[in-house]
């Protein structure tokens, strides 16, 4: 279904109005949008849905920051929701990286996921830094051979300043992310074969028992879950978050590098641009058509939706949240 983003942006806005500050809706407003325009529909107004929506979340406290050097940041969240919090630490990043060429910023004890790590990646990514998001999550995921949950989706962001748009990959450590499960078993769907297993450890298609039992690693074997273990402890142990735990509290950790520390940053920015040129006209095989590069069918999706000021949104999700 087709929604005028001005429109949606208001209602996003009106419905947040509750519980943040207007300040803060549009914090949260800017990352929703950017995922459904995006085409990202596990990651956008998703999250306002289920049994512990974002506009239902009643913060512990303001926002507090518990160490800071001039190269990083340890940001206590009280469990404001992640999007408000993940902004505000890409803002940190940004800046410690501007002063001092690098910045580290640490965040725990925030309330739900904080989305898309692409979002984050690509802000540092357009102030002509490197950027890297990681995120630990509560426990969904089976470490390679076993069968209770212990690692969470864990995601993880690269993006890189280019001559063009930033080159963005961003992918979870899981086979599919928590938001998909939602999602199938919000359209009565079943999910595909080899992705889940029920609490006894069989494989599963059902949305509902994959959520009481685990998800897989991506690659379903040991290098996904060792990649899926480092970001939890990255994310976890590192930024004073929990870890191995089901109903332990997210952490992220966003870091940022300006290329000026080790080459010319334009130069790089060059040669970011000269690699995608050298993809982009590689040999393809017969059945292939265009070559496209992670992130640019979300750039694609996005500008098509800038450029009409409509974004198209799952019904079922516009109907939970009384917006159709």
């Amino acid at each position: 279904m087709k929604i005028a983003i001005t429109e949606l942006r208001q209602k996003i806005l009106n419905t947040l109005s509750a519980n943040f500050t207007m300040e803060e809706a549009n914090i949260i407003a800017d990352y929703l949008l950017w995922a459904d325009m995006s085409g990202n529909k596990t990651q956008g107004l998703i999250k306002m849905t289920g049994t512990e929506p974002l506009q239902s979340i009643k913060p512990q406290h303001e926002i507090k920051v518990e160490r800071d050097t001039k190269l990083s940041q340890l940001i206590n969240a009280g469990a404001n929701p992640a999007p408000l919090v993940s902004g505000v630490a890409t803002d940190v990043v940004i800046q410690k990286a501007k002063e001092h060429g690098f910045g580290l910023v640490g965040v725990h004890n925030y309330f739900s996921s904080n989305g898309a790590q692409a979002y984050y990646a690509e802000r540092i990514a357009k102030e002509d830094l490197i950027g890297i998001v990681l995120c630990s999550q509560p426990a969904s995921v089976a470490p390679f051979n076993t069968i209770d949950p212990l690692f969470g989706t864990n995601p993880v962001g690269f993006s890189f300043p280019t001559q063009n748009d930033p080159l963005v990959f961003d992918m979870a450590t899981s086979v599919m992310t928590w938001y998909g499960l939602v999602l199938a078993k919000a359209r009565g769907e079943q999910i595909p074969e080899n992705m889940a297993i029920d609490n006894d450890g069989n494989l599963t298609t059902d949305p509902a028992q994959a959520m009481g039992g685990a998800l897989l690693p991506f690659d379903r074997g040991y290098k996904g879950s060792g990649i899926g273990m480092a970001i939890e402890i990255m994310a976890g142990p590192l930024v004073n978050a929990a870890y191995a735990d089901l109903e332990g509290e997210w952490g992220a950790l966003f870091i940022a590098i300006d290329p000026d520390l080790l080459i010319d940053a334009e130069k790089f920015k060059s040669s970011c641009t000269d690699l995608i040129r050298k993809i982009k006209s590689a040999r393809k095989k017969p059945e292939t058509g265009e070559v496209r590069l992670p992130g640019e069918r979300a750039q694609a999706a996005r500008k098509e939706a800038e450029q009409s000021g409509y974004v198209v949104l799952d019904e079922a999700i516009l109907k939970e949240l009384g917006y159709n």
